[in-house]
C-alpha cells in the first residue's frame, strides 16, 4: 500500500484473502474437573459418569496427592480422553480445582467431587438453561448413601444468596465469569462453593436447570461432617463467610456546611473502616453537593491521605440546589433532596453491603466492625442496622424508634444496651444489604417529608428487620466545635 493506495492484485489472491477473512466461531466445549483426595472407593463411578454424559465432555482428573490407589483408577480411562493430574503434595481442593481448570480446553466447566455422580443428561440440562450473559446454572442435588434427601434449589431470586447457600459444586460456569469471580478461594476452609457463587453472582443473574446431583453422603465426607454432626458450626460459619466474601461501599453527600469538620469527619470513617479488616475491597463514594472549589479542594488533599484504606474513591460532583419560602416548603424539598441524593449513591455504590454516614456524624472507631458483625450475623441476618445519634432538632430524642397504630413516630429518649428492632432509623450511619433493602428512595411518609421514614417503612412491610445498635453511639456535629451525644 502506498499512501492510501492498494496496489491491484489479482482474482485469486483476492479469493484467498475472502476465505481467510472469514471470522472463526468458537466452538462451546464442556469441560469436567473431576478432583478429589484418597476417594479411590468412589472415583471410578464419578469418572464414568462424566464420560456418559449424553453431551460430549472434556474430563480431567485432578488428583490432590492421594495415597490410596486414585492415581491408578483414573489412569485406566486415558484411553477414553481422561486426563490426569498429579501433585506430589498436598494442595487442598480449591487449589486442585484451579489446577484443573487450567489444564481445561473448554470455554465451559463443570467441577464434580471424587465421590459424586453426575445423572447422564445433567450436563445437557445445565447447558439448556445457559445463555451468553448467564455467569453460572445451578440445580438441586438429592443425598445418596448413609442418608438419602433432596435438597431443591429455588429460582434465583436478588439477594437471598446471602442468606444461605444453594448453590453446589457443580455449578456449569462460563469460564470468563469463573476466572472474573476470581476462581475457587478457601476463605474459611469450607462452603467453597458458597463463595464462589457469592462471587460470581456479582456478573450477572444465575439460572436455575432441572439438573440433580447425585450427591453421595459418607463417614468422611466434608459435607457430612460439617452438616450432619457439626450442625451448631453453621451459626458460626455462615456469618464468617458472609463477612469474607461482602464487598463494602461507604458513601456519603458532602454539603460543605461543616467542610472545615471534614478531615476529622473523613480520618474517622477511614480508622473505622480499617477496623473491619474487610478481605474483600472497600470503596468510598462522595457527592459533592458543596458548590466550591475550596471544599474540592480539601476533599481531595483528605482522601488521598487513605488511598491505602480504601481500594477506590471517588468525589462526585452532584451540584443539586433548591429554594423555598417557607418552612414547609424548605422540609419538602431537603427531603426530596436527600432521596434524590441517596438514589445516586445507590446507583454509584458498588459493593454487597452500603454503608451510609451523613458529613454531621462523628463515628466511634468500633463503629464498622460492629455494624458489619451484627448485619452478618445469625441464620438471618438482618435487612440493614443503624448506630445511634441524638437529634439537633430535639436534643432529647434519638434518631429512630417505632410507628404507632396512626403512623406518629415514638422516637427513642433511652438506648439501652442490647441492639434493638426498630420501625425506623435516620441515614446518618446506616448499614444494609444493597439486594435485601428498597433499591429507590422516596422523599415522603405518609405526607411526612422524611426519606428515611419512608425507606425504613417499605423494609419493615417486606417483614424485613431494622436494628438499632447501642453499640455503635455516634457524635452529631452542630458546629466543629459542639457535637452532641
Amino acid at each position: 500500500m502506498v499512501g492510501n493506495a492498494l496496489w491491484p492484485k489479482s482474482d485469486r489472491i483476492n479469493q484467498q484473502n475472502q476465505s481467510h477473512a472469514q471470522p472463526k466461531v468458537r466452538e462451546d466445549k464442556i469441560s469436567i474437573v473431576i478432583t478429589a483426595r484418597n476417594n479411590a472407593l468412589f472415583l471410578a463411578e464419578s469418572i464414568e459418569s462424566a464420560l456418559n454424559q449424553s453431551l460430549p465432555c472434556e474430563v480431567i482428573y485432578s488428583d490432590d496427592c492421594s495415597f490410596d490407589d486414585s492415581i491408578t483408577i483414573a489412569n485406566r480411562y486415558h484411553d477414553e480422553g481422561v486426563v490426569t493430574l498429579e501433585t506430589p503434595y498436598h494442595i487442598g481442593v480449591c487449589e486442585a480445582r484451579n489446577r484443573g481448570a487450567a489444564q481445561a480446553t473448554g470455554n465451559y466447566l463443570l467441577f464434580l467431587d471424587g465421590d459424586d455422580i453426575l445423572p447422564p443428561d445433567y450436563v445437557k440440562e445445565h447447558w439448556d438453561a445457559m445463555t451468553p450473559t448467564t455467569p453460572f446454572v445451578y440445580g438441586g442435588a438429592e443425598a445418596f448413601g448413609d442418608f438419602t434427601t433432596l435438597w431443591d434449589a429455588p429460582e434465583w431470586k436478588q439477594g437471598q444468596l446471602w442468606l444461605r447457600n444453594f448453590i453446589n459444586t457443580s455449578a456449569l460456569w462460563n469460564r470468563q465469569a469463573f476466572e472474573t469471580a476470581g476462581r475457587w478461594q478457601n476463605k474459611i476452609n469450607t462452603m467453597w462453593d458458597w463463595d464462589l457463587a457469592l462471587r460470581g453472582a456479582r456478573l450477572g443473574a444465575p439460572a436455575l436447570s432441572k439438573a440433580i446431583l447425585k450427591y453421595r453422603q459418607h463417614t468422611s465426607s466434608w459435607s457430612a461432617n460439617i452438616q450432619t454432626k457439626y450442625e451448631k458450626r453453621q451459626e458460626i460459619l455462615l456469618p464468617q463467610m458472609r463477612r469474607a466474601c461482602a464487598r463494602l461501599s461507604v458513601g456519603s453527600i458532602i454539603s460543605g456546611r461543616l467542610a472545615s469538620f471534614f478531615p476529622e469527619w473523613m480520618s474517622a470513617v477511614a480508622q473505622s473502616v480499617n477496623l473491619i479488616n474487610s478481605q474483600e475491597p472497600v470503596e468510598l463514594v462522595l457527592l459533592d453537593n458543596s458548590r466550591n472549589e475550596n471544599t474540592l479542594s480539601l476533599m481531595r488533599a483528605e482522601t488521598n491521605r487513605y488511598r491505602n484504606t480504601f481500594e477506590t474513591i471517588r468525589i462526585i460532583p452532584h451540584p443539586v440546589s433548591f429554594s423555598f419560602s417557607n418552612e414547609k416548603e424548605r422540609r419538602d424539598q431537603v427531603a426530596k433532596f436527600m432521596a434524590h441524593s441517596c438514589n445516586r449513591l445507590s446507583v454509584e455504590m458498588r459493593g454487597d453491603v452500603h454503608w451510609l454516614i451523613e458529613d454531621d456524624i462523628l463515628l466511634p472507631l468500633e463503629a464498622g466492625a460492629n455494624l458489619m458483625n451484627q448485619l452478618t450475623d445469625g441464620w438471618v441476618p438482618p435487612n440493614a442496622v443503624s448506630g445511634c445519634y441524638r437529634s439537633r432538632h430535639t436534643e432529647s430524642q434519638f434518631v429512630g424508634g417505632h410507628f404507632d397504630d396512626y403512623h406518629l413516630v415514638n422516637a427513642f429518649t433511652e438506648i439501652g444496651t442490647e441492639a434493638t428492632p426498630v420501625d425506623y432509623c435516620g441515614t446518618g450511619c446506616l448499614m444494609f444489604w444493597r439486594d435485601r433493602t428498597p433499591r429507590y428512595w422516596d422523599s415522603h411518609y405518609q405526607h411526612a417529608p422524611a426519606h428515611d421514614w419512608e425507606w425504613c417503612a417499605r423494609v419493615k412491610q417486606s417483614e424485613g428487620e431494622i436494628l438499632m445498635l447501642p453499640s455503635v453511639h455516634c457524635g452529631h456535629v452542630k458546629t466543629p466545635e459542639d457535637i452532641l451525644y
